[in-house]
């Protein structure tokens, strides 16, 4: 049993915003060389969030519109960490025969609701 843990930094250029991380975390997984275990892909911040979802642009930007839409009963400094919470923080998910484990139209998801700064997500996987 192998554990193999990568990290890697984020910087959005607007105050909110969103990119697909699935072809990164593939590259994870392959230079891990594991073939068969379980992953894991988190934001190390309460304000940014990872979750699988549809690539589509329509369906991202409406996410981010519900979020900052139901944020807004918040104060100012509380609305972002709102937004993680209500998105998730974290997916964890299978490998198989060295491939993530995600429906047809699933990716991983990587959504900043305070960007125009660095931030980081951390992978680990462990298998053989």
């Amino acid at each position: 049993m192998n554990n193999v843990k990568q990290t890697f930094t984020i910087t959005i250029p607007s105050k909110t915003g969103y990119m697909d991380l699935t072809e990164d975390v593939m590259e994870c997984v392959r230079r891990a060389n594991i073939r068969n275990g379980i992953i894991s892909i988190s934001s190390m911040h309460t304000t940014a969030s990872v979750f699988t979802a549809t690539n589509d642009i329509e369906a991202l930007n409406g996410y981010l519109k519900y979020y900052e839409k139901v944020s807004t009963l918040a104060e100012e400094p509380l609305r972002a960490a709102i937004c993680h919470q209500l998105a998730g923080g974290s997916v964890v998910t299978a490998i198989c025969d060295g491939e993530i484990s995600l429906g047809l139209t699933q990716y991983i998801i990587y959504m900043d609701f305070d960007g125009e700064r660095e931030k980081t997500v951390e992978i680990n996987i462990i298998g053989e």
